[in-house]
């Protein structure tokens, strides 16, 4: 039987809401996802979190939410920064990821930024968990020949799905890992050093 649902926050006011699949297992029929409720919009839920995590600590639930989230899966940033706090101290990392987000003029990810998210944006999550109908299982019995397909050469499109576009081939300039890390930035072929430790 599935979960109750919350029909809206605890907190008052207008709110917004969004969904994120955390699993899906298909075998035993369960879906589960993470249910949101927030103050603004999905895009300043993620910035809050990515906030949060750098100058303070996320809660459990809110943890499970920034590493479900593609905005943070697919952020070379923010998966960087998560490896180089493996290696180093979180305040380290914070203080290189700032000095060069303003060296490139990016958003500056500052603590200043991440109280004025905290002063006014409530974010609740919620842990909600289907049950799926199972697939039946494939037998691998065909009824005839034909429903296999052709075994003649070339017949097959996959030599097409294996080339990628040209609009995948990206020309990276920044190397986040390398920069947290290390201390230094490659742009257009020249070397800028910087260390970013010093003040």
């Amino acid at each position: 039987m599935d979960e109750v649902i919350p029909r809206k926050p605890r907190f008052p006011g207008r709110f917004k809401t969004f969904s994120v699949s955390e699993f899906t297992d298909r075998e035993k029929g369960i879906d589960s996802r993470l249910l949101v409720f927030s103050q603004g919009s999905r895009a300043k839920v993620v910035e809050y979190l990515w906030l949060k995590f750098l100058w303070d600590e996320l809660s459990k639930q809110e943890f499970r939410l920034f590493l479900t989230l593609p905005e943070v899966l697919n952020s070379e940033i923010k998966m960087n920064a998560l490896k180089a706090i493996l290696l180093f101290p979180k305040k380290i990392i914070r203080k290189r990821l700032n000095k060069f987000e303003k060296l490139l003029s990016l958003k500056i990810s500052s603590k200043e930024r991440y109280h004025g998210f905290r002063s006014r944006l409530d974010v609740e999550i919620y842990e909600i968990k289907r049950k799926l109908h199972r697939s039946p299982k494939y037998s691998g019995y065909c009824r005839t020949p034909s429903a296999v397909g052709s075994k003649r050469r070339g017949a097959s499109g996959i030599p097409e799905a294996l080339t990628p576009p040209d609009y995948e081939i990206k020309n990276d300039i920044v190397d986040w890992y390398h920069l947290l890390t290390v201390g230094e930035i490659n742009l257009f072929s020249g070397r800028v050093i910087f260390h970013p430790d010093e003040s």
